[in-house]
């Protein structure tokens, strides 16, 4: 971040000392006049508007009795603190578009300038559901938090774009193959630990332990009168010649997947910060340390391996996200886009690969005060299907007279889906490293750093490769401690 910021603003000292005496010096006397001779102060032509560098560490101020700068906001800014006027010279000087910003380097600007994106608000984290991914922290700032996501699902299947029920699942057929089971219940719970710190102040490193919680109840169906029509499951033979296990319709079998998931590892690198507006790039990869081996009986004499219901991909996968944020002059109103891929790499030992995801979010939200804020949202997200299959899978549909359920159909994987979402944050305003500087004559002080994100998602559009259960609806709350 320095090296650009110099170069911009040692750019404008160049040009300041070009008045050097030069043969007919008196017709340049009007331009030395304007100009700062070498070893004067190069910065007092400089508007009032434009700080000069300061230290690291080094608090700008505002010289007393300076008159408002033009075009400042006649609202009352949600920042009650004595910050000082800027136009961002770090980045901008003179209409200069600025330039990417170092990640090993901190700024050697006050990063609460009013012309800097604030980290201080309650819309200052991104809404719930891009689980922490969307902020950074300053040079040394730790952060401590905990994400709870639930995904309810159902209660209509889907073909393509095309909801339908239980009834229009049993008339479902695959190889020409009926459907024996369907879910009657099905929700994803996700409870994620996660550690932030910020190495400088342009670059922020993560870590996320996601644990999680799949359960599904499925309900037997009729088959198309298979079971009727003398070809019931008591005729013919499953696995190891043993006879298939009845399931009259109407009866129930339940599922639970529990533990942790895929953990994986961001470093967010703050590539742009002027006027208000940020550009973050996130850079990572997953450790595959969720199972793979979730599994539940089919009625024909195999374990099989629901895809949905495993804990992990199996496989590393390539992370990366892009995120612009901004924010207005009185810091009211808050906006962001996000775009968030998931790359994974190769087949996993159980002989499939998940295709790619992307997510995209942006959102708009407003600050009422500094500790509260309100968000909508508009999202959507795009998940390739399996490419090969499990085998166990793959021989239960080649093998038994019947699918057992659609969740091990490899060709009935992926799909895409679009929602809208309405958030709240809340938080006590400042860092918690301030918080315990006050504590001694404020006591209330000591919960300053505290940060609450709430957000419920609900599907507008979800079109899915073959049959699947929908989504339904999604909650993400989120605790968080900014040192």
């Amino acid at each position: 971040m320095t090296t650009t910021h110099t170069h911009s603003v040692g750019g404008r000292l160049l040009l300041c000392r070009r008045g050097r005496p030069v043969p007919r010096i008196l017709l340049l006397l009007p331009l030395l006049a304007l100009s700062p001779l070498p070893g004067s102060q190069a910065y007092a032509a400089l508007p009032p508007s434009i700080p000069s560098e300061i230290s690291p560490g080094e608090e700008a101020s505002t010289p007393s009795g300076q008159p408002p700068s033009q075009g400042q906001s006649l609202r009352k800014p949600l920042l009650s603190q004595n910050l000082p006027t800027s136009n961002a010279a770090e980045t901008v000087v003179y209409g200069e578009e600025p330039t990417p910003l170092a990640p090993w380097e901190n700024s050697k600007w006050s990063l609460d300038s009013p012309e800097i994106w604030s980290d201080k608000l309650a819309a200052s984290d991104t809404p719930a559901n891009l689980m922490g991914t969307g902020h950074m922290h300053r040079k040394y700032q730790p952060m401590i938090g905990f994400w709870w996501m639930n995904m309810n699902m159902g209660p209509d299947y889907y073909q393509g774009s095309n909801a339908m029920n239980l009834n229009g699942l049993g008339a479902v057929q695959y190889g020409g193959k009926p459907v024996a089971m369907g879910n009657v219940n099905m929700f994803m719970a996700q409870y994620m630990p996660m550690l932030m710190m910020g190495i400088t102040d342009n670059l922020t490193l993560m870590a996320m332990f996601p644990i999680w919680d799949k359960q599904m109840t499925m309900v037997g169906l009729p088959m198309g009168g298979y079971m009727h029509h003398g070809m019931g499951m008591g005729h013919a033979m499953g696995k190891n010649g043993l006879p298939l296990q009845m399931m009259p319709p109407g009866a129930e079998m339940g599922m639970t997947a529990l533990g942790l998931g895929d953990v994986n590892f961001q470093a967010i690198w703050k590539v742009l910060d002027f006027h208000r507006n940020r550009l973050q790039m996130n850079y990572g990869f997953s450790v595959p340390t969720g199972s793979i081996d979730e599994t539940m009986p089919d009625m024909a004499g195999h374990h099989v391996y629901p895809y949905d219901m495993q804990l992990g991909l199996g496989v590393p996968a390539f992370i990366t996200a892009a995120t612009y944020l901004g924010q207005s002059e009185d810091r009211h109103w808050g906006w962001g886009v996000q775009g968030y891929a998931t790359i994974p790499v190769g087949r996993n030992s159980q002989g499939y690969a998940w295709g790619n995801s992307f997510t995209g979010t942006g959102w708009l939200s407003y600050n009422f005060t500094e500790a509260i804020s309100l968000n909508f949202s508009g999202l959507g997200n795009y998940q390739g299907g399996i490419h090969g299959s499990n085998a166990v899978d793959q021989l239960s549909v080649r093998t038994a007279p019947f699918i057992a359920m659609p969740d091990i159909v490899a060709a009935w994987t992926g799909g895409e889906w679009a929602g809208v979402g309405l958030g709240v944050n809340v938080r006590m305003p400042g860092f918690a490293s301030d918080g315990f500087q006050k504590i001694a004559t404020s006591p209330q002080s000591a919960l300053q750093g505290n940060f609450l994100t709430a957000q419920i998602v609900v599907p507008c559009y979800q079109s899915w490769n073959g049959v699947q259960y929908g989504m339904s609806w999604m909650t993400t709350v989120s605790w968080q401690w900014w040192y």
